[in-house]
């Protein structure tokens, strides 16, 4: 396991921040790999249009800014193959994602619907899915990833959307977890793969309450007493 410096949350609590996960379980703090969408401030809609209008196995496609307030521009008569056709104001959106490890907020506590209720709905109606929030490689991959004074900011408790981590085992690696970047992951067997490690139930605590920070602008008692421990010693 990683060892953390002592300027961070992770040594207000008095056991391990990480366990090793056995395999098959899934639970609230597991960390799973999936691939995650990069959002763009201004959505982009995917636009397919035939090469050849006889053929439905060709196009051309063109990612178009989508404005949520304006008028959506008129789609081509003929649809394609590989984007079917969708009814009233529904559209394909289009953004870059790479498989990353996420951490489990929530969701994964499932309950079976009767049947008698869901009977002639379509199964997407009733699907359900893993909520995670996405680690980010401080290195960046090579880029000129995040500047050290910033990333020694959010080691600090500077800003509720990022928690600064350093992830267990041979893969892990000093990370950024980005609460605003959470989204929905599905169940399915292809939509993820287990990391091996969760947090510990105390670490979890600390998490939940970085969350009501992250959601209410209110932080816990563990959270603010890190603050202002860094203020004390002069951290920035």
């Amino acid at each position: 396991m990683a060892e953390y410096p002592d300027n961070c949350v992770q040594n207000l609590i008095g056991g391990k921040w990480w366990e090793p996960e056995p395999p098959g379980e899934l639970s609230r703090g597991s960390v799973v790999y999936s691939y995650i969408q990069f959002f763009s401030e201004v959505p982009y809609e995917l636009v397919p249009t035939r090469l050849d209008p006889q053929r439905h196995d060709t196009a051309v496609f063109t990612a178009k800014p989508l404005h949520a307030g304006g008028r959506r521009a008129a789609h081509a008569d003929l649809p394609v193959a590989a984007l079917p056709r969708l009814a009233g104001a529904d559209c394909y959106l289009v953004n870059r994602a790479k498989r990353r490890p996420c951490l489990v907020l929530g969701g994964v506590h499932r309950k079976e619907i009767e049947s008698r209720l869901t009977s002639g709905m379509i199964k997407s109606a009733t699907h359900e899915f893993l909520m995670v929030a996405p680690y980010f490689s401080v290195g960046q991959e090579g880029r000129s990833g995040y500047n050290p004074a910033f990333v020694e900011r959010i080691m600090h408790a500077q800003y509720s959307r990022f928690f600064w981590e350093h992830l267990p085992g041979e893969r892990g690696q000093e990370s950024i977890l980005r609460f605003d970047l959470m989204q929905p992951v599905g169940f399915h067997h292809q939509a993820y793969s287990p990391f091996g490690y969760r947090l510990s139930s105390e670490a979890l605590r600390i998490i939940d309450e970085w969350l009501e920070w992250v959601m209410y602008d209110r932080d816990g008692a563990t959270v603010q007493s890190f603050r202002e421990l860094m203020r004390g010693f002069g951290a920035n």
